[in-house]
């Protein structure tokens, strides 16, 4: 059970995130499961780690389980019309840029993944913390925060597919790429 712990704690987060589409509106039942998506991100890959457990299976259902959460929260905030259009095509171009990056390994090193560096979980607390910060500031302002960290996020991920001789789902940042 131990073995399997991190990966069922990332599928925990799937369903969640599957969750979350269903939901119309950034109620209460949002953000508690919003937030419960948020804290099994946080524990997925120390427990990971801590368990000896770490493996390709539970770095994809990490991935997925920030996509389709990330997906879900967009899905709302354009719903009730919280995102300007400039900011829309702004995530629009980054997720582009992200989906490139998988190809690029997909070409590459024969699967599809992004690496998880620093930028990325700084990335993914900034995106977490959208709705609440929401509530104190203009969502465009903290949108633009995200927008920039993910576009350059993207840009690292794409500078460590072409620098990396080997596939590298795990890595620091483009400072630490094997070459």
């Amino acid at each position: 059970m131990k073995k399997h712990l991190a990966n069922i704690v990332s599928l925990s987060r799937v369903i969640g995130a599957i969750a979350l589409f269903c939901m119309k509106s950034i109620s209460t039942p949002f953000l508690i499961v919003y937030v419960l998506c948020g804290f099994t991100d946080l524990i997925d890959g120390p427990i990971a780690r801590k368990t000896n457990s770490s493996s390709e299976l539970g770095a994809t259902l990490d991935t997925v389980g920030d996509v389709l959460t990330y997906l879900a929260l967009t899905k709302i905030l354009i719903k009730e019309k919280l995102v300007p259009w400039w900011i829309l095509v702004w995530i629009i171009s980054a997720g582009v840029l992200f989906g490139i990056c998988a190809f690029v390994s997909k070409h590459r090193f024969g699967r599809l993944y992004l690496p998880h560096t620093w930028l990325g979980k700084i990335f993914g607390g900034a995106v977490f913390v959208l709705p609440i910060a929401m509530q104190f500031m203009p969502g465009a302002v903290w949108m633009s925060v995200i927008c920039t960290i993910a576009t350059i996020h993207a840009f690292e991920l794409f500078y460590v597919q072409l620098k990396s001789k080997e596939a590298q789902p795990f890595v620091a940042s483009a400072f630490h790429v094997s070459k």
